[in-house]
């Protein structure tokens, strides 16, 4: 299951970080990883 989006003052730095994009009533985590890539719900469904 991913991890819970949490409120920070600032976003990470680096290359490897892009920002939380939310719908209207959606809110989703993407992974991209050697597995393949990945969207989970905030609930954790897929």
């Amino acid at each position: 299951m991913p991890l819970m989006p949490t409120l920070v003052d600032k976003p990470p730095e680096g290359a490897d970080w892009i920002h939380e994009v939310k719908f209207d009533g959606y809110r989703s985590q993407m992974i991209i990883d050697k597995q393949g890539t990945r969207i989970f719900t905030r609930r954790g469904l897929d």
